[in-house]
């Protein structure tokens, strides 16, 4: 059974207050409510080392969608975090789909998506750093 749950983890710059975070994850769980998934939100629960949040029921950087067929959303979802990244100055958004696990890093071309895609397809864990964007 596909997994219904996916989780995408930002990697924030250290300058970056714990206000800032809790914005950028907003502004991100905006971009990827285009995406056609069930949910879209915010990931709730007890701080996460790492993370950063004002407020402990919403963890800051952490974005969960949902839905019954996540696998057809990957490429569009892949596309938007390299856009995201490079557009709000973080380091990286770690996607975790099932035992899969992937870190984008930077803009992302075409080879890149199809890496992370193929990755999060096979269940394998890895990690691409985009430099030119094909």
């Amino acid at each position: 059974m596909e997994p219904s749950e996916l989780v995408a983890r930002v990697d924030f710059d250290e300058d970056v207050t714990e206000e800032e975070a809790e914005q950028h994850t907003r502004d991100l769980v905006l971009l990827l409510e285009d995406l056609d998934v069930d949910e879209v939100g915010v990931a709730e629960g007890d701080a996460v080392a790492g993370t950063r949040s004002a407020d402990p029921a919403l963890l800051a950087g952490a974005v969960v969608l949902a839905g019954a067929f996540l696998r057809p959303v990957l490429t569009g979802l892949v596309t938007l975090l390299g856009k995201w990244i490079e557009q709000s100055g973080q380091r990286s958004v770690t996607v975790e789909l099932g035992d899969a696990k992937v870190t984008v890093k930077g803009r992302v071309g075409t080879g890149e998506v199809e890496a992370y895609v193929r990755a999060l397809n096979e269940g394998r864990k890895t990690q691409v750093t985009a430099k030119d964007g094909d």
